[in-house]
């Protein structure tokens, strides 16, 4: 993994606006990401998709999104749906019925990507991802759903992809910010793809190619599978984790001081994901790998 040529930039692809019930109006907002030394963004307001404003001399790259949503909370379930890079609205007009299957079709025809946004904080069914194809991904961690926001504990969703790799659904993690109110949450949690330039084109392939992984800090270098064995290179952790649906495994939780570690599949192990923890919590994410 990461090993094509290419830089890393680092992105956000979930936050509002006053476009729709977001705190700080755009160019405040887009603002707050620029001075945080964030290569691209996307703003992600309800039912309305904002534009694509391309990178000039090292500007900020953004590309256009929307958040799409249908579920009543008691008769259906909430899907949160993110569009981003598309070319046009995927709807014509405001629709909550809209299964989310349809959604991300419109999403994809549109000439977008579609990821599914805090499925912890929605409270969806695991099994629920059967109605999600076509999704670019999930996301792990989404920084407004947790509790200094007045949104419980919900804000990490790795449980999901757990119970989603054991059944065979390896979905690629993202971690966003989902900022409202601009009061702590924004700037906290991104994404690090490695693309040949600061294009819309080129960072929706690149996350097309799986080549990009979540953080709020610790950086991975590379990712390197020789037959049954991952070897693990970053930065900025103590700690690293190895995921799997194995219950118990005496390499789950390893030292990282020297930015190095190895996995080695057991006999019972349908994926692995990687997990790197700093000595502050703050995490970064890999996606789930298949035995």
């Amino acid at each position: 993994m990461f090993e094509k040529e290419g830089k890393w930039f680092k992105g956000n692809l979930h936050m509002h606006t006053t476009l729709s019930d977001g705190r700080l109006d755009p160019d405040a907002a887009r603002e707050e990401y620029r001075k945080a030394g964030f290569d691209f963004i996307a703003i992600t307001d309800h039912w309305h998709v904002s534009s694509d404003v391309p990178s000039k001399n090292g500007s900020m790259l953004e590309i256009s999104g929307v958040e799409y949503d249908t579920g009543d909370m008691l008769n259906s379930k909430v899907f949160h749906i993110l569009g981003i890079g598309m070319d046009h609205p995927a709807f014509d007009k405001v629709d909550h019925n809209i299964p989310p299957q349809k959604i991300i079709k419109a999403v994809r025809e549109a000439g977008g990507i579609a990821i599914l946004a805090h499925p912890a904080w929605s409270i969806m069914n695991p099994e629920d991802i059967a109605k999600c194809e076509g999704i670019a991904g999930a996301e792990i961690f989404n920084t407004v759903s947790n509790m200094q926001f007045k949104n419980g504990r919900r804000s990490d969703a790795s449980q999901y992809f757990d119970i989603w790799a054991d059944n065979g659904y390896l979905i690629r993690p993202f971690a966003s910010d989902d900022s409202h109110w601009y009061g702590g949450e924004q700037t906290q949690n991104y994404i690090m793809v490695k693309a040949k330039e600061l294009t819309r084109e080129a960072i929706i392939s690149a996350i097309m190619d799986g080549d990009f992984y979540a953080s709020q800090g610790p950086e991975f270098i590379a990712i390197r599978r020789s037959g049954d064995t991952i070897a693990v290179e970053c930065r900025g952790a103590s700690k690293i984790l190895f995921l799997s649906n194995c219950v118990w495994d005496a390499q789950r939780v390893q030292d990282c001081t020297n930015g190095f570690a190895r996995y080695t599949f057991s006999s019972i192990d349908k994926y692995v994901r990687v997990e790197l923890i700093a000595e502050d919590g703050k995490i970064a994410w890999s996606a789930p790998i298949a035995k």
